[in-house]
C-alpha cells in the first residue's frame, strides 16, 4: 500500500472512531418527559444504548413555567434528572438549547448557581437562532419582532447575524466566568466564510445543517458549509447535524445502523475532498430529534430480530 492510501485508510479509521464515540441527541418534548420516571429512563436508556455522550434539551422555557429553574426548592426535579443521566447512565454532557443569551443568563446559569453538586449542573449552552432565515429576520418576522427591533438591529440578515454573534459573545463570557467547565455551541445552517470566522471566535463547537434522505445526499447538502469552514481556517470543533424526520435521515435509519450511516457519510466526504478531512476539526455527529430517531432505530432493531 502506498503512503497516500495508507494515510487515507488511517484517517478514515480514526475519524470513524471519533464519530462513533461523539454523538449528540437533541431531546424534544422534554417538558413532558421530565418528572416521569418511565419516560426519563426510556430516554436515558436509549441514549446510553446508542452511544450518545451529549443531550441537548429543548423546552426548558416550558420546564421553567412548571418547575421554576431559579428556585432551588423546585428545580431539584431537573437536578435529579441530570445527576441520574451522568451517574446511572454515563452521559457526560447535558446541554440546553435557547434562542438568546438572556435565557442562559437569567435562567440556566441561575439554575447552575443554585445547585451545589457538580453532577447536577448544565455544562453545554447551545444557541439555536436561525439568523439566515429571510422570513424570520425580515420586517414583521419572528426574530424582527421578538429580538431585533428592541436591540436596535435592522430587520435583515446583517442585523440578525449581529444579534447572533453578540449573543454568542455574552454566552462565552458567561461560560468563562462559571465555576465549572461549560461548552458553548451554535447551530448554523447557511453561512458565508466570513460569518463562520466570526462565529468560531466565541464557541467551542458548531453543529452544521445537513439535509438528505441518505448519507450521500446529506453530505452533498452540507458540502458547501464544510468548504466554508475549511476556507475560514478555523480549528473550531464541527459536528454534522442529521435530521431524523422521515423526509430526511429518519427513513434511512429504519434500515441501517448509526455506525454504518456515519461511516458512509464520511466515505462520501473522503472521496470528495481530502482537504476537508485534514483541515476540519470534526466533533462527531448530532441527531435531531429524540422522538423521531427512537422510532427509526426501534424499527431497525425489531427488523433484525
Amino acid at each position: 500500500m502506498n503512503k497516500q492510501l495508507l494515510l487515507i485508510s488511517i484517517t478514515f479509521l480514526f475519524c470513524t472512531k471519533v464519530f462513533a464515540t461523539n454523538r449528540t441527541l437533541y431531546v424534544d418534548e422534554f417538558s413532558i418527559i421530565l418528572g416521569s420516571p418511565y419516560k426519563e429512563d426510556r430516554l436515558l436508556s436509549f441514549a446510553a444504548k446508542y452511544g450518545f455522550d451529549t443531550l441537548i434539551l429543548y423546552e426548558l422555557n416550558k420546564v421553567d413555567k412548571k418547575y421554576s429553574l431559579t428556585d432551588p426548592r423546585k428545580n431539584n426535579i431537573l437536578a435529579e434528572f441530570i445527576a441520574k443521566a451522568r451517574i446511572k447512565y454515563g452521559i457526560a454532557n447535558i446541554g440546553v438549547s435557547g434562542e438568546s443569551a438572556s435565557f442562559f443568563t437569567n435562567r440556566i446559569q441561575v439554575y447552575n448557581n443554585s445547585r451545589v453538586k457538580l453532577e447536577e449542573k448544565v455544562n453545554v449552552f447551545n444557541l439555536e437562532y436561525e439568523y439566515w432565515s429571510k422570513k424570520a429576520s425580515g420586517i414583521d418576522g419572528y426574530y424582527c419582532v421578538s429580538y431585533l427591533e428592541e436591540n436596535n438591529q435592522p430587520c435583515n440578515r446583517e442585523g440578525s447575524f449581529n444579534f447572533f454573534v453578540n449573543n454568542l459573545k455574552t454566552m462565552n463570557t458567561l461560560a468563562k466566568n462559571s465555576d465549572h467547565d461549560i461548552r458553548v455551541e451554535a447551530y448554523v445552517g447557511f453561512y458565508t466564510t466570513n460569518e463562520i470566522k466570526e462565529v468560531a471566535k466565541y464557541c467551542d463547537r458548531i453543529l452544521i445543517h445537513s439535509k438528505g434522505k441518505n448519507p450521500k445526499v446529506s453530505f452533498q447538502s452540507s458540502r458547501k458549509n464544510l468548504e466554508n469552514i475549511d476556507e475560514a481556517n478555523t480549528n473550531v470543533k464541527t459536528s454534522i447535524l442529521f435530521s431524523a424526520t422521515m423526509s430526511n435521515m429518519g427513513y434511512y435509519l429504519k434500515f441501517d445502523s448509526l455506525e454504518n450511516s456515519e461511516s458512509r457519510f464520511f466515505k462520501e466526504m473522503n472521496m470528495s475532498d481530502m482537504n476537508l478531512i485534514k483541515n476540519i476539526n470534526f466533533g462527531g455527529f448530532s441527531y435531531r430529534t429524540y422522538s423521531y430517531l427512537e422510532k427509526s432505530l426501534s424499527y431497525y432493531a425489531y427488523s433484525r430480530n
